[in-house]
């Protein structure tokens, strides 16, 4: 019988909203009208899965103090659930 699961290990993340504020926070530059790329030897190191242009409402997981992870709105709501 097929069940549903949710993840159990929490995470720490935030939805990107495209301000400048968090592309300093994040090492991103502005790339396009709409989107951002990393930036090498920024502050933070993303995984290498992760998409070369960000946009608003895309979400940054942190990895430990170091490591970001993004995943898109869909991908992150239908993955996580908020527990604070």
């Amino acid at each position: 019988m097929l069940h549903e699961y949710r993840k159990k290990t929490t995470i720490k993340a935030e939805q990107f909203d495209g301000s400048d504020e968090m592309a300093r926070k994040y090492g991103l530059k502005k790339f396009g009208w709409k989107g951002f790329i990393k930036v090498p030897n920024s502050k933070k190191r993303f995984t290498l899965d992760a998409p070369m242009i960000i946009e608003a409402g895309d979400w940054l997981i942190e990895n430990g103090k170091v490591e970001v992870d993004v995943l898109s709105d869909e991908d992150f709501r239908r993955t996580y659930e908020r527990c604070d």
